[in-house]
C-alpha cells in the first residue's frame, strides 16, 4: 500500500471517530455566568441556559457553577436537565449530585444524569469580517477578548456591494413616499447584481426605512445576500427596532444568517421581559449557522462543485492562528453545511475538479443521515493537485436533470478543459440553462496566495456567472 492509500484510509478513519468535545470557553462561560446571575426570574436564567446548551457544551465544573445560580432544588433540578446532555466530562457527573440537599432532590438528580453520554461539539463557525482595512480587520477578530465572547474565526468578504453603491441605495429609499415604492426601489437593485451585502451595509440600509413593517419586508427581502453576521451584529440590527414583536420578526429572518452559533445567548439581552426572551431562545434554537462561504442552503436539488486544483495548497493563516491550506479551510466549511445545512427532504451531489472531473454519486441522492456522513468522509479525503477544468465541471453539474441549484467554488482561472476563454465557458451555460432556471452561486475562495494566482480574473468569472443565472457571488480573500 503507497502512502496515499494510506493518507486516504487514515483520513476516512477519521472521520469516523467521535470529535472531541470542546467546553465553553472561560471569558464566554464568564459572560453567561454573569448575565445568568443579573436574571431575577428562574424562567430567564432557564431560557439563558438553554440557549447557550444548545451550541456549547460544558464541563461538570461549569455546569456546577450554573446550576448554584437557582436557590431552589426544584429549579436546580430544571437547569440540570436543561444541560445535562451538553457534558463533556460525564465521569465527573457525581459531583452534580452534591449540589442538591435533599434526598428525593439528590434521587432526581442521579435520575437525570444516569445515561449522560460525552456531548458532541458544535462546529467551529466562521464569521465575514468587514471588507475594510487590515487594522479594522485585526480589530474585528480580536474584540472577542474584550466582550467575553468566543472570538469567531473571520474572512475577508471583497466581493460585497461597493459602500458607495449601498450609500445611493440608501438615498433612493429615503426618496420614495410610500412602502411599494421603497420596495420596488430594494428588489430592483437586490435582482439587478449578485453580491451580498455586510452586516455594516445591512445596518446602514434598515433605518433607511420608516416604519418597522418596511424594515422587515427590506430584511427577508435581502436575506439570501446576507453575508453573514456575528451574534454581536445581529444585536445591532434588532436595536435599530423599537418594539419586541418587531424584533421577534426580525430575528426569523436573521437566526439562519448568524455565523458565529456559540454566542447566540448574547442576543437575548435585546428582549427586556421573560416571556419575549423565551421566544427568543425558541427562534434561536431552530437556527442553522451561516457559513460565509456557502451562505444558507436554500435549495432542495443541490450539486457542491470543489476546485481541488493544485492552486489549493496555497496556505494562509487565520485570525485564531490556524495554519491551514485553501482545501482544508473549504473542507471544513462544506462539511459543516453538508452536516447542518441541508434541508431535511434534500437531494444533494458532489462534483470535484481539476484536470479531471469526478463524481461522488452518479446522480442526486437523498439526505439521509447516512448519505450525508459518507459525503462528509468523501470530503474530508479530497486531495489538491492537477489544473482546472471550469468548463468541464460547470458541464457535469448541468448533465443532471434534477439539480436547481450549483454552489461553484474555485480559487483560478481555467487552465483545462475543452474551453477556456471566459466568454466560451459562460455562453455554454446560457446554452445549457435555456430551458431550465438553474442558479448558480459562486465562490471565488482566495485566501492565501499562490504564484499562478490572477485573484481580479477569478473574481469576475465568478461574478458573472453568478450574474447570467441569479446566483450569489462572494469573493474571500
Amino acid at each position: 500500500m503507497n502512502r496515499s492509500s494510506c493518507l486516504v484510509i487514515c483520513l476516512t478513519l477519521a472521520a469516523l471517530l467521535p470529535a472531541p468535545a470542546r467546553a465553553m470557553d472561560g471569558a464566554l462561560f464568564q459572560q453567561l455566568e454573569a448575565r445568568v446571575d443579573d436574571e431575577h426570574l428562574s424562567d430567564a436564567k432557564l431560557t439563558l441556559l438553554k440557549t447557550a446548551a444548545s451550541t456549547n457544551t460544558f464541563t461538570c465544573a461549569q455546569v456546577a457553577r450554573l446550576v448554584e445560580q437557582f436557590s431552589f432544588g426544584e429549579d436546580k433540578l430544571e437547569a440540570l436537565s436543561a444541560l445535562k446532555d451538553r457534558i463533556e466530562d460525564p465521569e465527573n457527573k457525581r459531583k452534580l449530585v452534591t449540589l442538591f440537599s435533599f434526598d428525593d432532590e439528590k434521587a432526581k438528580a442521579k435520575a437525570l444524569l444516569a445515561h449522560i453520554q460525552k456531548a458532541a461539539p458544535a462546529a467551529p463557525s466562521a464569521a465575514p469580517a468587514a471588507t475594510d482595512s487590515a487594522s479594522t480587520r485585526v480589530s474585528a477578530a480580536t474584540r472577542g477578548s474584550s466582550t467575553g465572547e468566543m472570538t469567531p474565526l473571520l474572512v475577508n468578504q471583497v466581493g460585497a456591494w461597493p459602500d458607495a453603491d449601498v450609500r445611493t441605495l440608501a438615498a433612493a429609499l429615503q426618496k420614495e413616499d410610500f412602502t411599494d415604492g421603497r420596495m420596488n426601489v430594494l428588489q430592483t437593485a437586490i435582482s439587478s447584481r449578485p453580491e451580498g451585502f455586510t452586516s455594516a451595509q445591512l445596518q446602514q440600509l434598515v433605518p433607511s426605512l420608516t416604519f418597522s413593517d418596511d424594515m422587515v419586508q427590506a430584511v427577508k427581502m435581502m436575506d439570501e445576500h446576507i453575508l453573514g453576521m456575528t451574534s454581536r451584529e445581529v444585536r445591532g440590527v434588532l436595536g435599530t427596532y423599537a418594539f419586541n414583536d418587531d424584533k421577534l420578526k426580525v430575528l426569523r429572518v436573521l437566526k439562519d444568517a448568524i455565523t458565529d452559533a456559540e454566542n447566540k445567548f448574547i442576543i437575548l439581552d435585546e428582549f427586556t421581559f421573560g416571556a419575549q426572551k423565551e421566544e427568543a431562545r425558541e427562534i434561536l434554537e431552530t437556527s442553522k449557522p451561516r457559513s460565509p462561504v456557502y451562505g444558507t442552503i436554500r435549495s432542495k436539488r443541490a450539486i457542491f462543485v470543489v476546485d481541488v486544483s493544485g492552486s489549493m495548497e496555497a496556505r494562509f493563516t487565520t485570525n485564531r492562528g490556524e495554519s491551514l491550506t485553501r482545501l482544508q479551510f473549504v473542507q471544513r466549511e462544506l462539511q459543516s453545511v453538508l452536516k447542518e445545512q441541508l434541508p431535511e427532504d434534500a437531494k444533494f451531489n458532489l462534483v470535484v475538479f481539476s484536470t479531471r472531473v469526478r463524481t461522488w454519486k452518479p446522480r442526486l441522492v437523498a439526505a439521509t443521515p447516512r448519505s450525508v456522513q459518507e459525503a462528509v468522509q468523501y470530503v474530508g479525503a479530497l486531495q489538491q493537485g492537477g489544473g482546472t477544468n471550469i468548463h468541464g465541471a460547470l458541464e457535469k453539474a448541468f448533465a443532471d436533470s434534477e439539480v436547481d441549484a450549483v454552489y461553484f467554488l474555485t480559487d483560478g482561472m481555467p487552465t483545462d478543459g475543452k474551453k477556456k476563454a471566459h466568454a466560451e465557458i459562460l455562453e455554454d451555460v446560457a446554452a445549457w440553462n435555456a430551458r431550465r432556471e438553474v442558479v448558480v452561486n459562486t465562490v471565488a475562495f482566495l485566501m492565501g496566495s499562490f504564484n499562478s494566482d490572477n485573484k481580479p480574473r477569478s473574481r469576475e468569472l465568478m461574478l458573472q456567472l453568478a450574474k447570467a443565472t441569479g446566483g450569489v457571488y462572494r469573493a474571500i480573500e
